[in-house]
């Protein structure tokens, strides 16, 4: 079964009209000449006014955050584009920083590493050490040494 055939014919309707505003929204945003206004925006839909107000709010809240961003003007965008390149900034100092703890941690895996391994060496040696003190000798009898004989 298809999405829309789960929806009641209400729904369907609603469902159109708020992608009807939600493009209206967006050729009067792309033109700034236009004026923002929720008249401009049902006839830009071809739907009543009231449907706006009535069930799409939050359609309307986005107009009026559109014609506030735009009534800001020219100073309000270079405010936003310096907090932007500041947000930019810090996450490249923090990108940086980030990239020098890593190199430490990495540096001192390596070392660690290296550490491990000698550890691995001299505990081999150890142990072939220890196998050879534990392998059975041969003990034989010499013969007594004769007091006053030097070899």
């Amino acid at each position: 079964m298809a999405e829309t055939e789960k929806l009641s014919p209400q729904q369907r309707r609603h469902a159109r009209t708020k992608a009807r505003l939600r493009d209206a929204l967006l050729g009067l945003s792309a033109d700034p000449s236009r004026p923002l206004t929720a008249a401009a925006l049902a006839r830009e839909a071809g739907v009543g006014r009231n449907a706006i107000y009535v069930g799409h709010a939050d359609i309307l809240g986005e107009l009026r955050d559109l014609a506030a961003r735009r009534a800001a003007g020219p100073e309000a965008r270079r405010r936003d584009e310096q907090a932007d390149r500041d947000k930019v900034r810090a996450l490249g100092q923090a990108l940086d920083k980030l990239a020098t703890q890593n190199a430490g941690l990495l540096r001192r895996a390596l070392e660690a590493e290296e550490l491990w391994k000698r550890s691995e060496e001299r505990n081999a040696q150890l142990s072939r050490e220890l196998a050879k003190l534990r392998a059975p000798t041969l003990v034989t009898r010499e013969a007594p040494r004769r007091p006053g004989k030097q070899d």
